[in-house]
């Protein structure tokens, strides 16, 4: 019963913390880096839009492998794309479904590389790392993800990817990590 209440408080606080959401400030359909002073919350139309979109994700799919064990989980990820750069660091907590340590939490940082870039779309690959713990135990990942970024208005639009990392464990009597997870989370970008 707790691990249920936990997770209803956990879903009700992270319903309005804008759940995979990338804020590509400057940044034109060819991939050059733009200075602009525009306020993003201006455009209230499209803004408000993004608040069902971002509740409709609040949770994206996990399958994690350790000890030659798999387990289901959800995880939720809130990422910021750095002003002059393609550089995105992120957040991420993520629960496991399982008898014990079911919350693993992240922070990391992603180079963006743009594969292809279109009108209506770009595909993007993110290469990075970071920190991992559990409250248990600790390690260090890299982690490479390939998204669609698919725009449908002047404001927002819908990142869906899918993401493999294998986290290494700092005591090396513990065992590694491997999880992969598929995300669909909404793209805040004013250009």
């Amino acid at each position: 019963m707790r691990k249920i209440t936990a997770l209803i408080i956990f879903l009700l606080c992270t319903v309005y913390a804008y759940p995979q959401s990338i804020k590509l400030s400057g940044m034109n359909s060819k991939n050059i880096k733009v200075i602009t002073n525009e306020n993003p919350f201006d455009k209230t139309e499209d803004f408000e839009l993004y608040k069902p979109i971002t509740v409709l994700w609040p949770l994206n799919p996990m399958l994690v492998v350790e000890n030659s064990k798999v387990y289901f989980g959800l995880t939720k990820e809130v990422n910021v794309i750095l002003p002059g750069a393609k550089v995105k660091m992120g957040f991420e907590y993520s629960y496991i479904f399982r008898e014990e340590r079911n919350n693993h939490i992240r922070a990391f940082a992603d180079y963006i590389i743009p594969l292809l870039a279109r009108d209506f779309a770009a595909i993007l690959m993110n290469v990075g790392g970071g920190y991992f713990t559990d409250t248990k135990k600790a390690g260090l990942f890299p982690q490479v993800s390939f998204g669609l970024l698919a725009g449908f208005g002047d404001f927002i639009g819908i990142n869906v990817y899918i993401k493999a990392r294998e986290t290494f464990m700092l005591k090396s009597e513990e065992s590694n990590i491997f999880d992969l997870s598929l995300g669909v989370g909404a793209a805040f970008y004013p250009f």
